[in-house]
């Protein structure tokens, strides 16, 4: 089932006390409820498209669904096996990476950062040291590398024969009926270097949504891949994508990962209820779904400040909610 409850963009729906009040502390400047399908709190614009960020990943992760549920690609598919390097160029033990690597952010793959720059911790707010190459095997280890992510675009366009945003907007955004996302105004690539690992021949995937289109994409994983009665991404792949399938070493609640998404199978007393998932993005662009409680919950900042820094959803606020 979608969202059956129309908006104007903008509501003026009566809210739980605590729920204003934890949306101004921390910054946000839209939050958008869904539950059973149906908006239950509206704050701020909700039809405006703002930067997603990281949330990019769980998307891609959703357009994998259906290629490897044609048996198109195999999670054991190598990056040599697909053609793909890189300049410097890889070495043996870097082409046999597979998607399933790729997925859970494990690559083992670290070309050197540009001119030496140093790395950036995003999740404990400090400079850290990139790992050396070749410290890692595939599968080894977690570590948040834009390298890993924005190869997995190119992966997904070799064999779909789609470019990304052709298939983000005929998989989700046509079937899932978004309201605001155009994508002439809303994508763009960015071919640039940057402090968590990128390089310049495998594009970001920058993407701007709304808290409304976001809800939506949200709902389509409550609901197993199902959107009015008809499947969109197998219920296989969202059961699979969104368990843990690697222990990340980071600070609860980034502590472990699926298939580009976070998630929570023990619980966090200080974050969403066990068995949630979410994606995240810089600043505190923020999807999160909430199986036990039928609930997406959809959180935004249009400005980047101190608060941004607290990229998860905080305690107050998902209590706040889950109250209301």
């Amino acid at each position: 089932m979608g969202d059956r409850m129309e908006d104007t963009g903008r509501a003026e729906r009566a809210v739980a006390p605590g729920v204003a009040e934890a949306v101004q502390a921390h910054g946000f400047s839209t939050l958008r409820v869904l539950r059973e399908s149906e908006a239950v709190i509206e704050i701020g614009p909700q039809n405006r498209p703002v930067p997603i960020h990281s949330i990019r990943k769980s998307i891609l992760s959703s357009l994998f669904g259906p290629l490897i549920g044609r048996g198109e690609v195999q999670l054991s598919t190598t990056l040599a096996e697909l053609g793909l390097d890189d300049f410097p160029g890889l070495t043996e033990h870097e082409r046999a990476v597979t998607l399933r690597h790729l997925l859970t952010a494990s690559s083992g793959v670290y070309l050197p950062l540009q001119d030496g720059a140093g790395s950036y911790d995003i999740f404990r707010d400090a400079p850290s040291e990139w790992p050396m190459r070749g410290s890692a095997a595939p599968g080894a280890r977690f570590h948040y590398s834009n390298w890993d992510f924005n190869i997995l675009g190119e992966v997904y366009q070799r064999v779909s024969g789609l470019p990304i945003f052709t298939a983000l907007d005929g998989i989700l955004a046509q079937p899932l009926g978004f309201r605001d996302w155009r994508p002439l105004e809303h994508a763009r690539l960015h071919y640039s270097h940057d402090t968590l690992g990128a390089t310049t021949r495998y594009p970001n995937y920058a993407i701007q949504l709304s808290a409304r289109d976001l809800a939506r994409f949200g709902q389509l994983y409550l609901n197993g891949g199902m959107w009015n009665g008809s499947p969109i991404l197998p219920s296989e792949w969202v059961k699979e994508s969104t368990r843990t399938h690697i222990r990340t070493g980071l600070p609860r609640p980034f502590d472990s990962y699926g298939y580009l998404w976070w998630t929570t199978d023990g619980g966090d007393p200080a974050g969403v209820p066990a068995g949630s998932f979410s994606a995240i993005g810089l600043g505190g662009q923020i999807v999160s779904v909430i199986p036990s409680h039928h609930m997406v919950i959809v959180a935004q900042r249009q400005h980047l400040d101190s608060r941004a820094l607290q990229m998860a959803l905080p305690t107050d606020l998902v209590k706040a909610v889950i109250r209301q």
